[in-house]
C-alpha cells in the first residue's frame, strides 16, 4: 500500500517546487476530480481536459494560496474548471443538449446579491456553513452529497441505505429549508 501525504505536506511541495507535488495530489485527490468533471460535463474527453486545466491551476497557485483546506480548494478549482467547459460547449452547441447540474437546482434559492464577488462569496458561504451547522448528520450528507460532490440522487440513496424518494423528498425539503434559511440572513 502507498503512502499518501498530507494535505500540509503536498502543499509544502508545491512550495518548494517539487516535481512530485502533482503526483501526490493525483494519488490523494485525483480520482474525486476526475468523478465531479465528469458529473458536470458527461464527457470523459471533456472531463480530462479540465481535470488538466485544474492540475495546472493548482501548480500556479497553490504555493501562493497555501489553501487551509486542500481538497475543498481543489474542488472549487475542479468545478470552476468544468462549468466553465461547459458553458463554452453549450455556447458552441457542442453536445446538443442542456444539462441540469445541481448547481442550477440549488440557484433557485440563492437570491442576487448587489455587492462584489468577493464579499458576496464570502457572505454566502457563512451562510452556508450556518445553515449546514444546524443539520443532522444525514440531512448533511444528503445537502452535500448533492450539491457538492455532485452525486445522484441515486448514488445518495445507495451511500446512505435508503429509498431514492426519501432522498429526493429530503433534497425538496433542504432547498427549501435553504432558501428560507438565506432571505432570512437577507433581510
Amino acid at each position: 500500500m502507498e503512502d499518501v501525504l498530507t494535505d500540509n505536506q503536498i502543499v509544502e511541495l508545491f512550495q518548494s517546487g517539487s516535481d512530485s507535488a502533482l503526483n501526490e495530489l493525483r494519488k490523494k485527490y485525483g480520482a474525486q476530480m476526475q468523478r465531479i468533471a465528469e458529473s458536470i460535463l458527461a464527457d470523459k474527453r471533456d472531463a480530462e481536459e479540465c481535470l488538466n486545466d485544474a492540475y495546472l491551476g493548482a501548480w500556479k497557485n497553490i504555493s501562493a494560496a497555501a489553501p487551509d483546506n486542500l481538497k475543498a480548494y481543489l474542488f472549487r478549482m475542479t468545478r470552476y474548471c468544468a462549468f466553465k467547459r461547459l458553458r463554452t460547449n453549450l455556447a458552441q452547441k457542442r453536445g446538443g443538449h442542456v444539462l441540469t447540474t445541481s448547481y442550477e437546482e440549488l440557484s433557485e434559492c440563492i437570491p442576487e446579491y448587489r455587492m462584489n464577488e468577493t464579499e458576496q462569496d464570502s457572505k454566502l458561504k457563512e451562510q452556508i456553513e450556518e445553515y449546514l451547522r444546524d443539520l443532522s448528520k444525514e440531512k448533511r450528507a444528503i445537502f452535500l452529497g448533492r450539491f457538492w460532490f455532485m452525486y445522484s440522487v441515486a448514488e445518495i440513496a445507495e451511500r446512505l441505505g435508503r429509498d431514492e424518494k426519501y432522498v429526493s423528498n429530503q433534497l425538496y425539503n433542504l432547498k427549501k429549508q435553504f432558501k428560507k434559511h438565506l432571505g432570512r440572513k437577507e433581510g
